[in-house]
């Protein structure tokens, strides 16, 4: 078989179309997930608990940290709702899927921004919202892979899954790094100040925690509207794969 190497790879890639627009989708995807899963527990301590690095919320009878509370619900909730992203990208493609996921996801990213102090039963039933979503978020954008590759093998009579793959994993991690990078700079910019080892109290300025909640929330939901937008346009439909596959037959 033929032999590629990384920059035969790198330009097979790149003049793959649909894997231009599902790379920007998987980017956006993963940089919100990660921006958020980096931010929400600052907005839980020094937002939701006011600053209390201690906070627990009753559960069965046993206080649990209110960060583990809110994040077991909202993968509780993902891995419950996996069957229904499923069964709506068989019915309507995973484009639409992925579209009608995030639209929703980002609807509660924007709705952060209202929870204030103290409102634990609001924060918690958007961590079951935010769950319904999330795993759209985990599924659709690596099923959408294999359609790509399928597109590459059609346009060059040549199949390269571990070449698409490989990138699809280095565009994760890429992902992550610009995620963390973002966050903390943010953190910086806005005069975070880490609390001091001892301390089971520590509160933040005004802009701070301004900061950690745009972070958390609308900082979120502009970066799904971006990845709807090119999902919009990704090219690959419905019924243009059940043509691609016809013709791979």
């Amino acid at each position: 078989s033929e032999s590629l190497g990384l920059s035969d790879v790198m330009r097979g890639a790149w003049r793959n179309v649909p894997f231009r627009f599902a790379t920007g989708i998987y980017i956006l995807n993963w940089i919100t997930f990660d921006l958020v899963g980096l931010m929400l527990p600052f907005m839980l301590i020094y937002w939701v608990a006011g600053g209390d690095l201690l906070a627990t919320v009753s559960l069965f009878g046993s206080d649990v940290a209110l960060e583990s509370v809110v994040l077991g619900l909202m993968l509780i909730t993902a891995v419950a709702a996996l069957p229904i992203w499923t069964w709506l990208a068989r019915a309507i493609g995973k484009r639409l899927a992925y579209i009608t996921g995030m639209s929703f996801w980002a609807v509660v990213q924007l709705m952060i921004i209202f929870v204030q102090p103290g409102q634990i039963a609001f924060i918690l039933t958007l961590a079951v919202l935010a769950g319904l979503s999330v795993s759209t978020a985990h599924v659709l954008p690596d099923a959408i892979f294999p359609d790509v590759i399928e597109w590459d093998e059609l346009r060059t009579r040549r199949r390269c899954e571990g070449a698409y793959y490989g990138l699809k994993n280095f565009i994760r991690k890429i992902a992550g790094a610009v995620a963390v990078f973002l966050g903390l700079q943010a953190l910086g910019w806005f005069g975070y100040q880490a609390p001091p080892g001892s301390a089971t109290q520590f509160s933040q300025s005004p802009a701070t925690l301004w900061a950690i909640r745009v972070m958390t929330g609308p900082a979120g939901a502009v970066l799904l509207i971006s990845a709807i937008i090119i999902a919009w346009f990704y090219p690959i439909t419905r019924q243009r794969h059940a043509r691609m596959r016809r013709l791979l037959m």
